[in-house]
């Protein structure tokens, strides 16, 4: 499975497990409760809530439930499954393109 970085935790949030994820993407759909992101360390986390939070996200992930847990991913690089947009250009399907001039 090809994974796209989407995003990377900065920093615990609070004492209750939230993280502060900063995107590395303009898809905020990536935060959503319910998806699906892994870390580099193969990781899977499952987002239960998030929200805006100065040009950032506040995040739960499942299965994080205090200070210790989250403090544990700090700097962790989010990774997630390509989005199926048709009406969309992603960088990745650029790679390895041809370049032709129009002449």
């Amino acid at each position: 499975m090809d994974l796209l970085e989407v995003g990377r935790i900065t920093k615990p949030h609070g004492i209750r497990g939230e993280v502060v994820v900063h995107l590395t993407t303009d898809r905020t759909e990536r935060v959503t409760p319910g998806t699906v992101l892994y870390t580099g360390d193969g990781r899977v986390l499952k987002v239960l809530a998030s929200r805006p939070h100065q040009g950032n996200w506040i995040v739960a992930f499942d299965g994080l439930h205090d200070r210790n847990g989250s403090d544990a991913l700090r700097g962790a690089v989010l990774s997630a499954e390509p989005l199926d947009d048709p009406d969309a250009l992603w960088v990745h399907e650029l790679l390895g393109a041809e370049v032709v001039l129009a002449g």
